[in-house]
This record gives structure tokens, sequence and C-alpha cells, in this order.
């Protein structure tokens, strides 16, 4: 006869072997008393199911208010990539205006504090400033735009005033797979570019610029 005691591997393996054994002793199963997870009383085997499904309820409703709230986020900013490129389209420009026009139009439709742009784009007529080699060398290793901190990206260095977040966005010319300047966006509040944030708008706001410049630059110069 068997005198030690019982593991808890083996009471789960001989009612995983076992399926019916409730079904034999329903008594056990109406008698079963746990422990509540959160005090120090002990409910039902049915009063727990309940707070596991209630639990279960509320992650639920949770990812799907986050969900709705990303939905409402992204649908702002498409309306605001939108209103800026009917802006930009609606308005002629000279060459000399184009790059201020879109930086402050841009500027004013996401709200931002402050819109940086260089360009080392080769001949290009823009009046627009370079950066260092290094920053450039920084923007050109970028696979995708840049999203966090102002002391993460050497970018930072071109606002005028501190910001607490920003946005840097690879340029490339429209029909060469060359980056030939960047973008900076600026932003007062930590939380309006993290890491974690998706960058397809960027890269979409990223194109729509460079289009707008290929329509002002000089067709006969070679593109960098």
């Amino acid at each position: 006869m068997r005198h030690y005691p019982v593991s808890a591997e083996e009471v789960a393996q001989f009612l995983a072997q076992n399926p019916q054994f409730f079904l034999e002793r329903p008594d056990l199963l109406l008698g079963l008393r746990l422990p509540h997870p959160r005090t120090d009383k002990l409910i039902s085997l049915a009063e727990r199911q309940t707070l596991l499904l209630r639990e279960k309820n509320q992650r639920l409703e949770k990812q799907i208010h986050q969900f709705l709230h990303n939905a409402r986020e992204n649908e702002l900013i498409s309306q605001a990539l939108l209103n800026w490129t009917c802006e930009l389209l609606a308005k002629p420009q000279t060459t000399i205006q184009i790059c201020t026009t879109m930086c402050a139009s841009l500027q004013k439709q996401y709200g931002l504090q402050s819109i940086e742009l260089r360009l080392w784009w080769d001949q290009h007529p823009f009046p627009v400033a370079d950066t260092t080699p290094s920053t450039r060398a920084w923007v050109e290793r970028r696979e995708t735009p840049y999203t966090g901190p102002v002391s993460g990206s050497p970018a930072g260095a071109w606002f005028k005033q501190p910001m607490a977040s920003m946005a840097v966005i690879p340029l490339y010319a429209w029909d060469k797979p060359h980056c030939v300047g960047a973008l900076a966006l600026g932003s007062d509040m930590a939380s309006r570019f993290t890491y974690n944030i998706g960058t397809d708008f960027l890269v979409a706001m990223g194109k729509i610029f460079m289009a707008m410049l290929t329509r002002y630059y000089e067709p006969q110069k070679h593109i960098a």
C-alpha cells in the first residue's frame, strides 16, 4: 500500500487520463473549492470560471478600444495627408517657394512645432541647406523613418528650439533609389513620435514630398 503523498503532477495526469472521473463523482465537482485569485476566500469552480471569463472579456474590451482608437488616429492622419496633398496641388509655386510652402503646410496640417528640411540632391535649385557628412551618412543608413526622442538622432540639431520627440524621413529621388535628403518633424510631446509607432504614413509623406519637388527640378540636371 502506498503511504507517501501524491504529487500535483500525478493528480493532473490521473484526471487527464480519466476524463470520466467527475462524471462518476459529481459530488466532488459540486463541492470543489478553489482559492480566490485576489482574496483569501474559497470559491466554487463555477465562480472561478466566471471570474476567468470576466477577466478575459475585460482584456478583449481593452483590445477593441485600442483598435478603435488606432483606427480613429489613422483616419485623422490619412485625412491630414490628403488635405496637405490637395493644398500643394491647388496652389502653383515657384522653385524658391515650394520647399517653404510644403513645410509650412505640413506643419499646419499635423500640428507640429517645427519642420526642418535638408537636401544633398545633386545641383538642386532649391534654397535649402545641406547637412554634415556624419548626419547625412546616418540618414542614408536608415531603411525606415526614425521616430523617437531627439537625442536618438543627430538630425535633432537641425531644430532651432528644443523638441521632445521627432521623426526623420529619408527622402529619395523619384526615379532612382538614392537618398538625397531628409525631412525632420519636431513635436513638443514625447508621446507624439515613439520607437514603436508605424511609419507607413511617414513613408507616404516622404514620397509625396519628393514627387512635388521633382516637378520643379531642372530636367537636364543629373539626379544624385
